[in-house]
């Protein structure tokens, strides 16, 4: 089915993509179980007393959002009720993380050692993938100028961005750091992310990006130099930049900025395009 159909609900999957979905998914209720189950018997995986660890919630929150997906996409009688009733708890879940960490005193946080909250990048890119869930739980993805469920999806993908320019530059601003160390992002957590990401843009294929890529070989190079330009050009100029770089954020993270500003324009210009050609 394409965004121009009528039939409600979300798009079904060919059983090639369900299955590759559905093994994605699998992947990482399995791994977010096995993270989560880690921090019950105290003993978390990469653990390191002064580096960023995944979180238990962060395992919570990207369980629940995997199991709701595929309950969706596998049980027809699965109420849209619920989905929206479970997204929304890791959504205001994530919310209430954000304000934690923005307003309570770090001495509250050292009381409590054998607990790590979700990190604030983190979270913002968790109610992102939440956002568009809950758009495609409640309708299919209309075949609009405003290309509502790309938009919250490509903005999604911008936390994994800085967090592996952090990395790369070794500036813990960009990983989320807090006041306690093991507060950020971390590689696993990058990976479970970035795991997610694929797994949504596979399970909607009524995503404009799936149609614009369908145009042929210049459209698929195009976009590949916009999307690698958000992550190859900020590391370029960051290297490029006499040392000591600053702490905080540096050019690189603008460059970036602007990298995701140029995308997600050129996308919204061609999804209008697109849609005076059909109309």
């Amino acid at each position: 089915m394409l965004q121009g159909d009528t039939a409600d609900g979300p798009a079904p999957l060919d059983p090639a993509r369900l299955r590759l979905t559905t093994g994605l998914d699998g992947a990482l209720a399995l791994g977010a179980t096995a993270v989560f189950a880690a921090w019950l018997l105290g003993r978390p995986l990469l653990y390191a007393p002064a580096a960023p660890v995944m979180s238990p919630f962060t395992a919570l929150s990207l369980f629940l959002m995997v199991a709701v997906r595929q309950a969706r996409l596998h049980l027809e009688t699965w109420p849209m009720a619920l989905s929206l009733a479970m997204s929304g708890l890791v959504l205001s879940g994530n919310v209430s993380s954000i304000l934690t960490l923005a307003v309570a005193p770090p001495e509250l946080w050292a009381a409590f050692p054998g607990l790590v909250l979700t990190s604030t990048m983190t979270s913002i890119g968790l109610c992102l993938f939440c956002a568009h869930d809950l758009a495609v739980a409640m309708r299919e993805t209309p075949d609009s100028a405003l290309i509502l469920d790309d938009l919250l999806l490509h903005l999604a993908l911008v936390p994994g961005g800085v967090s592996l320019l952090g990395y790369l530059l070794g500036n813990p601003t960009y990983l989320s750091v807090h006041a306690d160390p093991r507060v950020g992002i971390s590689p696993l957590e990058m990976g479970f992310m970035a795991a997610y990401a694929a797994a949504a843009l596979l399970s909607n294929p009524r995503l404009f990006l799936w149609r614009f890529l369908a145009g042929g070989w210049t459209n698929r190079l195009v976009f590949s130099l916009l999307f690698a330009n958000q992550f190859v050009a900020p590391v370029a100029v960051a290297l490029l930049l006499p040392n000591p770089r600053p702490e905080g954020p540096g050019l690189e993270l603008f460059v970036m900025l602007a990298g995701v500003v140029a995308t997600l324009s050129f996308l919204l210009l061609q999804a209008r395009l697109h849609r005076r050609q059909t109309a």
